[in-house]
């Protein structure tokens, strides 16, 4: 895969964002799929390219990239503010409704919330639980032999956290759409 151009405002970005205090929120499928949801939602919206990603327990990996020519004022920050922020109220919500497993509340919000109390009424920003650490790191991908590292480091993070024995097996990263043409969860942005 090549990166259609490289100049000093116009790099891919390797990003990586972590849940609060490392929960494991996304052990959830539920929690996965609204990620992945607003990911999308947000690609259409702001016009930038998803070109490979991995959602493990308590992060996400994932590579962007946007012409800057088109997109002029967008950055890599108003991007990951608009997914984190969206999907952050929406996977809220979902934890507190009872749907979700219980063990990705904070330990102090268990002891004072049965999960089936909180199922059917509407929430508050109040109720709403912290879902993601408040910064991400951003790596600038500069040549198309990064871009390819990139890509496997993120699609072999599953097998080398023990998650699984084969990338394939992973449910929640683009390994698939690369590696066997298989359409995954969320559309990718070959270039």
């Amino acid at each position: 895969m090549k990166l259609p151009r490289f100049n000093e405002s116009s790099y891919g970005h390797f990003i990586t964002t972590k849940s609060f205090d490392n929960k494991p929120i996304f052990r959830d499928d539920t929690c996965c799929l609204i990620l992945l949801e607003n990911i999308d939602f947000y690609r259409s919206k702001l016009g930038f390219k998803f070109l490979g990603y991995v959602i493990m327990p308590d992060h996400l990996h994932c590579i962007l990239w946007w012409d800057v020519e088109k997109c002029r004022r967008l950055t890599i920050s108003i991007i990951m503010h608009r997914v984190k922020g969206r999907s952050a109220k929406r996977i809220s919500d979902y934890i507190l409704s009872g749907r979700q497993g219980f063990y990705v509340l904070p330990d102090s919000r268990r002891r004072g919330i049965k999960a089936s109390a909180t199922h059917g009424r509407g929430l508050s920003t109040r109720d709403a639980i912290k879902i993601w650490q408040p910064s991400f790191y951003d790596f600038n991908i500069y040549s198309d032999e990064k871009l390819n590292e990139k890509l496997d480091y993120m699609h072999y993070n599953p097998v080398r956290a023990g998650l699984c024995q084969n990338p394939e097996d992973w449910l929640w990263s683009s390994y698939c759409d690369y590696e066997f043409g298989q359409k995954g969860k969320i559309k990718i942005n070959k270039l």
